[in-house]
């Protein structure tokens, strides 16, 4: 039986506005630090809580690390409710120093004529790609995330070939949950992974932002994340994914801004 991926994420209502974010070692992406595809979920779940209404936008800044702390506490205000559209903002602290920002657009609205004008590019099946396995020592969301390979290189540890685009596909699902907004904006976060594709090397980023654009959900057990590189310079880069359905849906799509690095001679070595 699965249940929604909100309830990954252990966010606990304090009062209309006020919610508690338990940093427990699941949410982390490695280091003991909050997984950004994370901070934004919670700042969304938060969000949707409050207007009571679906998310159709959201997009988070990432300002501090939290290594070491134990909570954080999530403050929602909506200074713009309409009839169909509120729009809304999240802060997300530890005390009095700031960790992430989230805004957001929620709502339902009449429907003024469907349109698609991107196609899903042809993959294997989940079950016919190669897993990835991200080892950690510690608890990480990744025990949390099923990773497929279907096309190009995963650059945060170099497996598979480059593309020759700066393109990979990835299958992925979370087992248990189903593929909510909250999912999303957690699976999302593995677009990244196309930068070393790109780049034809294992590099290291860190989000300084992550967007999301929701389309209507859909039941699906694997989403598969077209992920593009648009272009790195000056040590930042920028890319963008589109999140599809095991039938052909477009769940979302998803951009990012990230400083790039290449890592230490000695962590290439070592793989």
């Amino acid at each position: 039986m699965q249940v929604p991926a909100e309830a990954f994420l252990g966010l606990q209502r304090v009062s209309e506005t006020h919610f508690s974010l338990p940093l427990r070692p699941a949410l982390s992406g490695g280091g003991g630090s909050l997984f950004g595809g994370v901070g934004l979920a919670a700042g969304m779940a938060a969000l949707a809580q409050a207007a009571e209404k679906p998310l159709v936008w959201s997009t988070g800044q990432f300002l501090s690390l939290t290594q070491g702390m134990e909570a954080l506490s999530v403050e929602v205000s909506l200074p713009a409710v309409g009839r169909h559209v509120t729009q809304g903002q999240v802060q997300g602290r530890h005390g009095d120093q700031p960790i992430f920002t989230v805004l957001g657009a929620l709502g339902q609205r009449p429907e003024a004529g469907p349109g698609l004008w991107v196609t899903r590019p042809e993959a294997p099946a989940p079950e016919s790609c190669p897993r990835i396995d991200r080892e950690h020592k510690e608890e990480t969301l990744h025990q949390a995330i099923e990773l497929r390979r279907a096309k190009g290189m995963f650059g945060f540890s170099q497996e598979g070939e480059p593309s020759g685009c700066g393109r990979n596909l990835l299958w992925a699902r979370m087992p248990g949950y189903t593929v909510d907004a909250v999912a999303l904006a957690i699976i999302a976060d593995y677009m990244p992974s196309v930068l070393g594709d790109a780049l034809e090397s294992q590099i290291f980023c860190t989000s300084l932002d992550n967007t999301l654009r929701l389309g209507l959900p859909r039941p699906t057990e694997w989403v598969l994340c077209d992920n593009r590189m648009t272009y790195t310079e000056g040590g930042f880069g920028y890319g963008t994914g589109y999140l599809w359905s095991e039938s052909g849906h477009l769940l979302a799509t998803a951009t990012q801004s990230m400083i790039v690095r290449r890592p230490p001679v000695a962590a290439v070595a070592a793989g």
